[in-house]
């Protein structure tokens, strides 16, 4: 079965080389970073309706956090009925925590799988591309695992910033600082070109985290500090007159 779906992925990246290289492109290196560009969005883009979907339960969740709050207090002595509580209050308004991280869990497996296309892709050795001298061997400079790891953190630092605590204490930037960690040191074994997927994914997946995640719930956190300025300026004014009628009443 993960044979198939390697010989499959080998079909197009393949087939997006030839089209590339058709195309004019004579520069082995570079045909070969456009074909890995060009795979690269295809994947997101078959990826961006599991973002969206992704996006929405989170602003979802945004939205529930006042009465998430009160749960949080009513029940913090009683960690069993508080998740079993949470779990309620998410099932009630739809809301999915997992919804989050389907988008960045599937470009797993398409790393593997591709690990196995380029390991099949013999005879082309040499064929660099800007510093790197051989696109099918490690980054000698060592420069892509760098960018790999940078690139892993940046998405998931949005995420985590667009995305409301959870009761269940875990601590996101950690584990974020540990995936991207992770990838950093894998990263010095795999091929560049392999590397260069990974990077050019986390890039895009980037742009799409800032305008999908990070900018809609900045902009509601910042609408609701100003609806809470409006309303605590209302409530001064109604006060205001009230205690001015107080104090006259106490002066006669």
């Amino acid at each position: 079965m993960f044979q198939s779906i390697v010989d499959f992925m080998k079909g197009i990246f393949d087939s997006l080389h030839n089209f590339i290289v058709g195309m004019g492109v004579s520069d082995v290196g570079l045909s070969y970073v456009l074909a890995i560009f060009v795979f690269t969005l295809i994947i997101r883009i078959l990826i961006l309706p599991f973002n969206i979907k992704a996006a929405k339960s989170t602003r979802g969740m945004q939205k529930i956090q006042p009465e998430m709050k009160k749960i949080q207090e009513k029940y913090k002595d009683d960690p069993q009925k508080l998740n079993a509580e949470v779990m309620k209050l998410y099932k009630d308004n739809n809301v999915s925590m997992a919804g989050g991280c389907v988008p960045s869990l599937l470009p797993l497996p398409i790393l593997m799988a591709l690990y196995y296309v380029f390991m099949e892709i013999q005879g082309i050795e040499g064929a660099s591309f800007l510093w790197i001298k051989d696109l099918f061997a490690p980054d000698s400079l060592h420069i892509l695992p760098i960018l790999a790891a940078l690139s892993t953190y940046i998405p998931s630092y949005l995420m985590t910033k667009a995305t409301p605590s959870q009761p269940n204490g875990m601590n996101m930037g950690t584990m974020n600082l540990a995936m991207a960690g992770m990838m950093g040191v894998m990263s010095w074994q795999f091929k560049s070109i392999l590397v260069l997927y990974w990077i050019m994914g986390n890039l895009i997946q980037t742009i799409q985290t800032y305008f999908l995640n990070y900018r809609p719930a900045i902009k509601e956190a910042n609408e609701a500090k100003e609806s809470k300025v409006e309303s605590d300026k209302f409530v001064m004014a109604v006060e205001e007159p009230k205690n001015s009628a107080s104090k006259k009443r106490k002066k006669k």
